[in-house]
This record gives structure tokens, C-alpha cells and sequence, in this order.
């Protein structure tokens, strides 16, 4: 997605070649962030005290191979198992288990057992072409693709969305977005190397918004946000149908623009949230507000945001800082990525945040950065 910054893009860089002209927005460093009290939203949400969480920061150090990642998506599969779905990935092919013996893949992917990240197993997994570290989600051509989000069916299959990416050397950010597809994951209860997986038909969709993030089960209907990429980021509100998402009929798929509307190409429906941001999560908590809405807020030295909505279409309040990563203070600090885990145990909300370097070389060095971290968000007495 956006968050992250590229130029002159390199898919799998062998080991020991590492491009210096290469750049990511990644995810994030050691030093436990400091706690601090929020300010009271005039939506009547609860303040909350923030503070990092190292015991749990060690889920993501549990495999030698996989050496850090960005995004940091979750999804909730049942039976007290989390999918994540990161961005670009750092998977280690010497024997040192070190990034400057490594292959940077497009995408990964891992899945938690037990809610409580402090205290649960993962298992990561990516792509294999010839014995090389690959994307879990194969390129196509010279598209890549970057985790949007996805959602479970209760009992049924597994949806999950990605953003498709071309590289524009020297152009703007060195990327941009070229649409979206679909995956349909039949069998998500067995181990994701047995998955059995088909694209879904991309429906009638109006130009230039990218499907979906913050995706949740709302009674009948899974509904989120489609972000408008590249541009201001505004946040549009959709819902499908769970019944026709199950089944892959993605042409379903309605927009609110004053009421909800079907899918058509020429539609330009209502922004419910100016800036959405690129990255983001959407839960509901009637106890925290309402539907709470979790993003980075700014960009480089960015902080924690939180925003509340009686409804998905608002209005929403203004986003309150909550949390300043302990990595903003850094000489060039780039913090991205933040997005709630409702389904996580261990705080009211469980969040967590990406971190980069603008010095390829100091993200290959430097092994404080580039993994996930963990926020506590805990409701203030």
C-alpha cells in the first residue's frame, strides 16, 4: 500500500546483493514505547492509557527464517486461531539467519494459535520457486501484490483481498496501485499449505477505489472500507451479502452513498472518512464508542490514532492521538501502519505498528527494525 516507499524496486535480491537504492516502509524496533494518558474524544469514547508491550513483540521472532515484515494484517479464523497477512518480507536463505543473506518477498503470511499474543505459537509461511524464498501469493507478471485484509465466514471459506502493484522507477513513490483481486480460500482450517485457493471475477467497480480493509461480520452482511489509492486515502463504506461473499460473488458488493447502492463501474460513492489512511483497522466496541477506526496519523514521525462512529457511515469523530512510537524519535523516524486486532486477547484493543528506515542499508544492519510491535490500549480508570 502507500505506507511504503520504493525506489527502484528488486523482488528477490539475492543473498549478499543488497540494493542500496531500494526503500521500504517496514515494520518496527526494541525500546518499549511510553505510556501515556489520551485526551477524552467530545464522542464520549473512554480515555486510554497506551503503552508498547515487549512479551508480545517476541511472537514475530519465533522463526530463524523469517527475518521481519510490514502490513501486519489479522483475520480471525476460529478456534482461537489469527491469520496474519504481511507485505514485504525478509526470509533469511544462509546459514547465519541474517537479512544480508536473505530474499525480500512481496507478501507472507503466519498463523497464531491462542489469542493472547504474549503467550501464543505461530507459524510462518511464504512461497518456494526452485528451492528460492518466493511471495506466498505469487506475482503476475510484473504485478505484485500487497495485503488489503480479509475475513472468515463463520463455518465457511476464507476471503482475503490484495492490492495489486506495479513498480514506476522514478516515478512518485517508485509504485503504484493497479487495482485489486480477490482469493477465495475453500479449506482455511486445514494447514495453509494444503489451501485450496481460486481468484474471484472482480464485479463492476468504480475506478480507483481498492478493496477492502476493516473488514467484520455485521449480522447478514461483511462490510469495511474501500480506500481511495493512489489519492487522499478516503474512506468508503461497502458491505456484501456473507451468504454471496461465501460463494464468491463479489458483483454483490453495495456502497452507501446516502443509502446503499449496488456495484456499477460508473459510481462515485460518498466518502465516509476524508483520510482513511492507507493502511488501517475497523472493529465495533460498543464499550470504546461505537465502531472504532485505528490508523497512523501523519507520516514519518506518525502516531497511533483513534477514531469513533455511532455507524460505519458516521459520523466519525476527529482521530485523537494516542500513542507516539518510541521510534518517531529516531534522526529520519518512518512509523506506519497502525491498525487495531480486535480478536486479540490482552488488552481493550490490541494494536500494533509498523517501522522503516529511509537507508536501505540500516534496515539490513539493524534488527530493531522492520518486525511489528505491539500496543496495549487499555481503558483509563
Amino acid at each position: 500500500m502507500a505506507g511504503r516507499i520504493l525506489a527502484g524496486w528488486v523482488a528477490a535480491l539475492p543473498a549478499g546483493a543488497w540494493a542500496a537504492s531500494v526503500l521500504f516502509a517496514c515494520a518496527a524496533p526494541a525500546a518499549a514505547p511510553r505510556s501515556h494518558l489520551a485526551e477524552r474524544a467530545s464522542t464520549g469514547a473512554p480515555d486510554f492509557v497506551a503503552a508498547g508491550w515487549p512479551e508480545a513483540d517476541r511472537l514475530f521472532h519465533r522463526d530463524p527464517r523469517w527475518l521481519g515484515a510490514d502490513a501486519a494484517f489479522s483475520v480471525d479464523l476460529g478456534g482461537e486461531r489469527v491469520l496474519w497477512l504481511f507485505g514485504d518480507t525478509f526470509v533469511a536463505t544462509g546459514a547465519h539467519r541474517v537479512r544480508r543473506e536473505s530474499r525480500m518477498v512481496h507478501n507472507s503470511i503466519a498463523v497464531q494459535r491462542g489469542l493472547d499474543p504474549s503467550a501464543a505459537s505461530i507459524d510462518f509461511h511464504w512461497g518456494e520457486t526452485g528451492g528460492v524464498p518466493a511471495s506466498w501469493l505469487p506475482e503476475d507478471g510484473e504485478r505484485w501484490f500487497w495485503p488489503a485484509h480479509g475475513v472468515r465466514i463463520p463455518g465457511g471459506p476464507l476471503v482475503l483481498f490484495w492490492s495489486c502493484v506495479r513498480a514506476t522507477p522514478g516515478e512518485g513513490l517508485g509504485f503504484r496501485a493497479e487495482g485489486w483481486l480477490a482469493v477465495l480460500v475453500e479449506n482455511p482450517d486445514d494447514p495453509p499449505g494444503a489451501w485450496l485457493q481460486r481468484t474471484l471475477r472482480s464485479p463492476p467497480w468504480p475506478a480507483g477505489l481498492l478493496a477492502a480493509q476493516g473488514l467484520r461480520i455485521a449480522g447478514e452482511f461483511v462490510e469495511g472500507l474501500a480506500i481511495r489509492e493512489p489519492g487522499d486515502h478516503g474512506g468508503f463504506a461497502l458491505r456484501i451479502p456473507s451468504e454471496a461473499l461465501a460463494r464468491g460473488e463479489l458483483d454483490a458488493f453495495q456502497w452507501w452513498n446516502g443509502a446503499w447502492v449496488p456495484t456499477r463501474a460508473d459510481l462515485t460513492p460518498t466518502a465516509v472518512i476524508a483520510d482513511a489512511g492507507p493502511e488501517l483497522s475497523l472493529s465495533y466496541h460498543p464499550d470504546l464508542g461505537g465502531y472504532v477506526h485505528v490508523k497512523s496519523l501523519g507520516f514519518g514521525a506518525s502516531t497511533v490514532a483513534l477514531s469513533t462512529a455511532p455507524r460505519l457511515t458516521g459520523p466519525w469523530s476527529a482521530p485523537r492521538a494516542l500513542f507516539r512510537p518510541p521510534e518517531c524519535d529516531r534522526e529520519k523516524p518512518f512509523v506506519y501502519a497502525a491498525k487495531a486486532h480486535p480478536e486479540l486477547l490482552g488488552a481493550d484493543l490490541v494494536v500494533t505498528y509498523a517501522c522503516n528506515s529511509f537507508d536501505f542499508a540500516e534496515l539490513v544492519a539493524d534488527t530493531s527494525l522492520y518486525y511489528p510491535r505491539f500496543v496495549r490500549l487499555m481503558r483509563a480508570p
